[in-house]
């Protein structure tokens, strides 16, 4: 009996440090409000993922095969894009994708819906106009900023996902369903 409470408040206290280290490995979670100025030959994209639903679960986003950052609960990123088309796509438990032209100087906003998964959360990924842009940026508590495991991890997701993610947008297929 001693030995069962002993191990369930060490898995307590242990299995929370031992997850927030792995996602330390992928990404900083910062408080700060960071908001970088708009740089007139390069398009502003935020990823915004403003809930707490599916918390503990990383959400991936790239354009093509280019990481924009990964989310948690209440988390943002953003990244500059070239001006020109780009597929917009994103990876949790599903993979969610859609293709968007963006313009020099201009700012977007795509937004990583939670869904329910079979074994985690699923997403769906949504481009907002700026309005709803600010925002659910605004509802997001924390920046995200990718470390270089991080940057590493994404890159073996695009190589892995990147077709999927073509062939999704190809469909019109933005939902979280199967992969």
């Amino acid at each position: 009996m001693r030995a069962a409470v002993v191990c369930a408040v060490v898995c307590a206290v242990l299995v929370p440090v031992v997850a927030d280290a792995e996602d330390e490995d992928f990404a900083v979670r910062e408080k700060a409000v960071v908001r970088p100025e708009v740089l007139p030959d390069k398009a502003l994209i935020y990823i915004v993922r403003p809930t707490s639903a599916g918390t503990a679960i990383r959400m991936w986003a790239f354009a093509g095969d280019t990481v924009l950052g990964v989310t948690k609960g209440d988390t943002y990123a953003f990244a500059y894009l070239e001006p020109g088309e780009h597929l917009f796509w994103s990876r949790a438990e599903n993979v969610s994708a859609l293709t968007a032209t963006v313009e020099a100087g201009r700012t977007y906003y795509l937004k990583q819906n939670v869904r329910m998964g079979g074994l985690k959360a699923r997403v769906k990924l949504e481009a907002i106009d700026e309005t709803e842009g600010q925002e659910m940026l605004a509802k997001c508590g924390h920046h995200s900023t990718l470390t270089e495991a991080g940057k590493a991890r994404a890159a073996e997701i695009a190589a892995e996902k990147l077709a999927v993610a073509q062939e999704k947008a190809a469909k019109g297929d933005t939902d979280a369903g199967d992969d």
